[in-house]
């Protein structure tokens, strides 16, 4: 188990080109586990004492607004670090975390984590550049998602949809793996679970998309990426 962790770990960005002794070192505080369809990982609000890599199945982080009227959502795929935003300074988590699929992952403490980390340059280094690519990302698709209107708004839902967790089923269609709600979409898009329905309806009389048992299969996936 030791060696498979280890493997694990190494395909993850941060850890890549790390010397054996410091991955010896880490893999020292890791811990393997496994999470059902719907189990909750932590809450917000909760003590960040957990930073995990994720080896299989997919992971939805909610972030609740201060009136509790809207939530952030955002799908983790296989190799995914979280919550790395807000190391070395907080103290509890942002967001939630619940696995959609079930679920395999590595975690380590974070106080561990962080102490094996912060004179590491190399891993810092790669953790930097992760953290910022992430953040143009999310900038960029901000943009996108307020400068447009609420149909076009679930269309541009969907590309970053496909982008981050699509799995291709054949040549010409993509499949999103997690079970994905009207009123998910509505509160991803900012719009209303009746514009989204009405949307939708559009695209499967088109036959842009196909949705059973909450699973989407696109058909036509030219016309949602951006």
């Amino acid at each position: 188990m030791p060696s498979a962790l280890k493997n694990c770990l190494c395909k993850f960005p941060i850890f890549h080109k790390i010397p054996e002794q410091r991955m010896l070192e880490i893999m020292g505080c890791a811990f393997f586990r496994k999470y059902h369809k719907g189990q909750i990982l932590f809450m917000e609000g909760d003590p960040r004492d957990r930073i995990y890599f994720l080896l299989n199945g997919y992971i939805k982080l909610v972030s609740m607004d201060d009136d509790c009227s809207s939530q952030f959502f955002l799908y983790l795929k296989p190799y995914s670090i979280f919550p790395y935003v807000g190391l070395f300074q907080d103290k509890y988590y942002r967001f939630s975390a619940e696995a959609v699929t079930d679920v395999e992952l590595i975690y380590l403490p974070v106080t561990k984590f962080e102490l094996l980390i912060q004179n590491d340059t190399a891993v810092l280094i790669n953790l930097i550049r992760s953290m910022g690519n992430e953040m143009h990302e999310l900038e960029i698709r901000i943009q996108k998602l307020t400068q447009v209107h609420a149909a076009d708004r679930v269309r541009r839902l969907i590309g970053f949809l496909i982008k981050d967790i699509g799995e291709k089923t054949d040549a010409s269609t993509i499949r999103i793996p997690c079970p994905i709600t009207t009123t998910d979409l509505a509160r991803m898009a900012g719009t209303s679970r009746e514009t989204v329905s009405h949307v939708l309806q559009e695209y499967k009389a088109s036959g842009k998309l196909i949705i059973e048992s909450k699973i989407i299969t696109i058909t036509d996936p030219a016309f949602f990426i951006i």
